[in-house]
Formats: structure tokens, sequence, C-alpha cells
């Protein structure tokens, strides 16, 4: 973690320049002096104090829900009050350059990989805490007196009165109970600072997230989703004072990270040389030793196979990973693309690849590279042709291949799958019966 004076200067102008603050400056008399090795509180961002002498940064908001199911603690105003818990006048793009301001690096967002396996969150951690306070009626008379004078409500100081301060996660209790959380979570700061990552986080208002959203500032570093049926917290009301209570945001570096943690292997099957495990050739007695001693953590494969490559080769290689209990993702190889390395995908919404919807009938590829599905046998085109309908209401679907069946036609049954968004489960068959007239 970098010191603040060493990103004191131009990470304030960088701020003001991209949260639109910016007024104007006079030019100084003289050139102005190194930023000093000291501690500086910067208030130049809306509804928040940088303190670098108490290592902190404050956010000003209000209790936006007292009760209810959530994908967040902290939203901005005027975007997702309806699932968060607190609603800050920042957006997530100045949090995200306050935080700078303390020394802090962008961190990773949660992601599924290419081979299926879900990444948590990476990266520096936090301490929050929230201080709720009251306000006397006698102060807000002043303060509508004041306003009807017409001064802004911005320009006016509010007196309040410290009400309680409690760490942010026992704001907290488990979804469809009064299970209260007792265990802190240790939140992670994966804020990244570019520009299609700020608009997105701007628009959505992800300040601090209980799902795994990518475009948070702040997350936890466990798997948590956004579908509704399957939250895992909700506000809990015995803690949570009345909705419109000012409220302090306190967010503290605790010095530890989390480091990103390998979760996926990747091995490529080109035609006419040996397979290749994370871009390093290895036998197929060499591969089944390696993943059979890879970490726990490491049980998804992204297998890609060269259109041109035997199916049994290729099958050959599968039945090794799934030995070694690996979930195995059947990726098509095409012509000059370049292999990715693993962990280096780009990230992307973080719901969790789970089958819905409804299965298909049998579906096989016959030796003479027909598709069977039911009772019909259809060419590679009318499968292409017809897979809209076929497919449709379909997320899961298993595929049997007969061992004389070209991998060229599974292939492209794989890539006409994918393009509807339809997971594929790839096993060995019998030669399925020719149908009956």
């Amino acid at each position: 973690m970098r010191k603040p004076w060493q990103l004191a200067a131009a990470a304030t102008a960088w701020v003001i320049l991209a949260a639109g603050m910016a007024r104007g400056a006079e030019t100084p008399a003289e050139k102005t002096p190194p930023p000093a090795e000291k501690p500086v509180v910067l208030t130049t961002l809306p509804g928040i104090v940088v303190d670098t002498e108490k290592g902190e940064v404050r956010l000003e908001g209000k209790v936006c829900l007292q009760k209810g199911a959530l994908e967040l603690v902290v939203c901005s105003e005027g975007t997702r009050e309806h699932e968060s818990i607190v609603a800050v006048k920042a957006r997530p793009s100045h949090v995200t350059f306050a935080l700078a301001l303390l020394g802090l690096e962008p961190g990773q967002p949660a992601h599924w990989t290419e081979a299926g396996a879900f990444s948590p969150p990476a990266g520096e951690t936090l301490e929050i805490s929230a201080r709720f306070f009251t306000v006397s009626d006698e102060e807000k008379a002043r303060v509508d007196k004041r306003i009807a004078e017409g001064a802004k409500p911005e320009n006016i100081e509010v007196r309040k009165t410290l009400l309680k301060e409690v760490p942010a996660w026992k704001l907290l209790r488990l979804t469809g109970s009064e299970v209260e959380v007792t265990r802190p979570i240790e939140w992670v700061y994966v804020g990244r600072p570019e520009k299609n990552m700020l608009v997105a986080a701007d628009r959505e208002g992800t300040v601090v997230c209980l799902s795994n959203f990518v475009e948070a500032v702040i997350d936890v570093p466990f798997e948590s989703t956004a579908v509704n049926a399957d939250l895992l917290y909700e506000a809990n009301p015995d803690v949570v004072p009345p909705v419109g209570t000012p409220v302090e945001l306190v967010i503290r570096p605790t010095g530890r990270r989390i480091e990103p943690k390998k979760v996926d292997i990747q091995v490529v099957v080109k035609k006419g040389q040996p397979p290749t495990l994370d871009g390093r050739p290895v036998t197929l007695e060499q591969l089944k030793e390696a993943v059979n001693t890879m970490p726990a953590s490491v049980r998804a494969a992204a297998l890609k196979a060269d259109p041109q490559e035997t199916f049994g080769r290729v099958m050959q290689v599968k039945e090794v990973l799934e030995d070694a209990l690996m979930q195995v993702e059947l990726i098509v190889l095409k012509a000059g693309t370049e292999v990715q390395p693993p962990g280096e995908a780009a990230a992307r919404h973080v719901e969790s690849p789970a089958a819905t919807g409804q299965a298909l009938p049998t579906m096989a590829v016959t030796p003479a590279g027909t598709i069977r599905v039911g009772e019909k046998n259809l060419t590679l085109q009318e499968f292409h042709l017809q897979a809209g309908e076929l497919l449709k209401d379909t997320r899961q679907l298993a595929l049997a291949v007969d061992p004389k069946a070209p991998w060229e036609t599974v292939a492209a049954v794989l890539e006409i799958a994918r393009e509807h968004h339809v997971a594929v489960t790839v096993s060995r068959a019998e030669s399925p019966r020719e149908p009956t007239e």
C-alpha cells in the first residue's frame, strides 16, 4: 500500500476533475512546492471526508431501509435504496478516488471464469462502521428557517448528536430469520478506476455490496448471489434505526490483503500436438498426475479442443480431468485464436451459471455426423436452422456422442448451443439406433 503523501497532489486534481467538481483555479504567484509528508484532510468531494491522519474515509448519508432483503449495505442516493440500508451523497467513483487517496490499490472483482469456476473478490480489506445521529426539533427548525431565507441545504451545517456507532455487519441478519450475523465481515476493496467501470458503478450506485456485482467498489470476500430468492442477508430492524436517520459511514483499511485464488486450469488439445496444461506441454500421464495433486480450490477445467482433432482423443483428455473430480467446460478452439491465460478472462456479472429451465429430450451425435433429437435425425444445417425452437427455455443440455462421431460436428453443436446461452455436457454414447419409420 502506497503512502498517502505519494498520491495526494496528483490524485486530488484527478478526483476533482473526474468528479466534475473543478470550478477553475487561480495561477499561483510562485511555483507550488512538492507535497509535504504530512496528514491532509480533504472535503472536496460530495459528502466525503478523506482524513489521512486517521487513515479513514467518512461518508455522509441517511438510512433508506430499516427492514427488507438486501443486495447492498450502502448505495448512492437515487439508485438502489429499495435494497440497501444506507444511501450516501457520494457516487462510487468518488469513493474509489477517496480510497485511492489513502493509498489503496484496486483489487479484483468477483467473476465466473471460462471454466465455470467462481473466483471470489480479492484486494485490500476494510473495516466499516456506521455512526447514527439524532437531530433535535430546535435544530430542524433552525435549518428550515435558513432554507426559507434562501440558503442552500448543502451549505448549512446541521448540528447532530451521536446516537450510536456499530460495525456495518451488525446491521444484518440472515434472510427469512431473526438470526443476527455474529461473525465479522471482512470487506474487500475491489474498486477499479477504469472509466467504463466508474460509469457503470455510478449508474448502479454500488458502494458497499452484499451481492457480488462486478461494478462494486467494496464487496464481501465470498460468493453471494443477487437472485432475489437466494439473497443471504436482510436488514436487522432491531439495530437499524428508522428511515431518514442521519448516518456517517467510516471506512478504514486494515492493512491486510486477500490475494486472488487459483480456481481453475486450462487444457488445450490441438491436432498433432501434445495437450498443454496452463500453457505447458504434458503427456496424459503427466496431466493425470498434475490434476490429482491440485489444491482443493481448483476443481474446474476449461478444455479447449481443436475441431479437427479426433473425438476419441478429446474424450481421452476429458476423462482424465473428470477422473480427478474436475468440472470440465468443453470449448471449441477456433482457428487463429490465441489461448487466454487462466485468470485473465474478462470479469462479468457474477450470477451463477447453474442450470435452470427445461431439459431437452435425448440428444446425440451419430457416427454419420447427424444430430439425433428425440425421434428425429437432423443434419448439422437443419439443427442450426431449428436451434432457436429446439433450445427454447433450455439452459443445460446433455449431449451423448458416439465414439465414431466426427468431433468437428460436436464442436459445431457446442458453438450453436452457446450462441443460444445453453451449457452443454458431453459424454460418450453407444451408436443410437436409426429411427423407425
